[in-house]
């Protein structure tokens, strides 16, 4: 017999035997998993007792601030000790300077009685205040009265100065311009020398389409009476010419087309019988660029010299002790300051003045500037006898030639203040000879053993001869009888 069971009593029954089943599991469990724990892998086997969250956050902080607590009290001691001993040095020093020292011993000073150091100081206490004395204003010492020096009068100060009279030429690129204004500084103290500026920058002798030096030159001989020509040319010549691409920089046909524009820059400047200074190139701050523009320097020198002009080499005077480029070296007055600008080819200030110094020694060895009486006559009331002589009549250039070095003669050739007789042996001998003179015995001077004179006169004997040559005629009393008879 088929016993039929009810629709909702299966669920139920269902729902009964897995409680049963999960309540045998939880009771073979540990007591942690019934806890709703776990173990872990990093649990220790006896087991782990569960605690509160908040007691460990709890028991954490207590201990940082336990830790805290001996960090604040390290700090404190060493605080303590460090004060300890600088209070320590500071009472020996104290305990020191109360002492007597050697000089208050010696005369008898009191020591100074010992400082009480009772821990107070202003600076401790925060109700005291530390009152100082003012600092005393320091007198300065009167500065003393210059004395007034008149003015003396030179002339018209308003009349206009004489136009320079010789001229110097520059041509060139931009580092010719420079040299212009360092040429203009050096002659400021000649100024009838004027200087006259034919210079283009980013010019060369190769590039002839854009500025033409053999016009300029020309150019230059044209405008005026020039005395001298001044040429730096070249640091813009590394390249080949426009109609010779082939040929690289200073092959042998780029050599040869130079040299022609240099002949061509000279010749206009020659033909007028001008001198003319070509100027070196100065090193720069590349090796690669200095190994080129030597070679350019020793090209244009032999041409230049051969053209009877004068090069002027100014190497040395822009490289260290080792021969390298140096963007700071030694002015004209021996103070170090920067000669060459940042690019490495061009100058400062300083720097053209010192290359201008160069140029100005050579043209200073031919230039011959006008007698002074010459000058004075062209300036105004020259020659008036009657003329004021700190008014009318200027202070004159130069003096007469004295030559300091030459003995004064008299009109007849002596010596001024000689005496005319015999000279004598010892001044024969001791100022035409240069031998020394024999020093008196006993004297300073005198080097000799004492005793070898007397020695060495023993030692030497006369001769018989000698005595009887020595012996004086009176001693015989027929010597005039006999020389009587020997004349008959």
């Amino acid at each position: 017999m088929i016993r039929r069971i009810p629709t909702g009593a299966f669920p139920a029954r269902l729902l009964a035997v897995m409680l049963a089943l999960g309540g045998l599991a939880l009771s073979f469990a540990p007591a942690s998993a019934q806890d709703g724990y776990y173990r872990r892998y990093y649990d220790a086997p006896g087991g782990y007792v569960r605690e509160r969250s908040y007691d460990r956050y709890d028991e954490d902080r207590m201990i940082d601030e336990r830790v805290n607590a001996y960090r604040r009290e390290a700090l404190a001691r060493r605080e303590a000790e460090r004060r300890r001993a600088v209070d320590d040095a500071a009472r020996t020093v104290r305990r020191r300077e109360s002492q007597p020292n050697f000089l208050q011993r010696l005369f008898g000073a009191r020591p100074r009685a010992p400082e009480i150091d009772d821990g107070w100081t202003a600076r401790r206490d925060p109700g005291a205040v530390e009152v100082r004395p003012k600092p005393r204003a320091r007198r300065k010492p009167a500065e003393p009265t210059p004395t007034p020096v008149p003015p003396i009068p030179t002339g018209d100060p308003s009349a206009p100065l004489a136009p320079p009279s010789v001229f110097v030429a520059v041509i060139g690129d931009s580092v010719a311009d420079g040299l212009a204004g360092g040429l203009q500084e050096a002659f400021a103290d000649a100024p009838e020398i004027g200087v006259k500026r034919y210079a283009r920058p980013n010019a060369g002798l190769v590039r002839a389409d854009y500025h033409d030096f053999a016009d300029a030159a020309q150019k230059a001989v044209d405008e005026g009476p020039l005395a001298y020509a001044v040429i730096d040319v070249g640091v813009n010549d590394r390249q080949p010419f426009l109609d010779m691409r082939d040929a690289a920089p200073l092959s042998a046909p780029w050599r040869e087309r130079y040299l022609a524009r240099v002949d061509a820059l000279i010749a206009p400047f020659k033909a007028k019988k001008i001198p003319v200074y070509w100027v070196g190139l100065a090193p720069s701050s590349s090796a690669r660029v200095n190994s080129d523009l030597i070679a350019l320097n020793a090209l244009v020198k032999e041409r230049v010299q051969a053209a009877g002009g004068t090069f002027v080499d100014v190497w040395e005077g822009f490289v260290d002790e080792n021969g390298a480029y140096a963007a700071v070296g030694p002015q004209l007055d021996g103070q170090n300051a920067r000669l060459r600008l940042d690019d490495g080819v061009h100058f400062s200030k300083a720097g053209s003045r010192k290359l201008a110094h160069y140029v100005e020694q050579e043209i200073r060895k031919a230039y011959r500037p006008k007698p002074a009486d010459a000058l004075i006559g062209a300036l105004p009331n020259g020659g008036e006898p009657n003329a004021s002589p700190l008014v009318d009549r200027p202070k004159p250039l130069a003096g007469p030639v004295v030559v300091l070095t030459a003995p004064r003669r008299s009109e007849g050739g002596a010596l001024v203040g000689g005496a005319a007789g015999p000279r004598s042996d010892a001044a024969e001998r001791l100022l035409v000879r240069g031998e020394a003179l024999n020093a008196d015995p006993g004297r300073l001077d005198d080097h000799r053993w004492p005793g070898a004179e007397a020695a060495k006169a023993d030692s030497v004997k006369p001769d018989a001869a000698e005595l009887d040559a020595a012996k004086p005629d009176a001693a015989k009393p027929d010597a005039p009888a006999e020389a009587a008879a020997a004349k008959r």
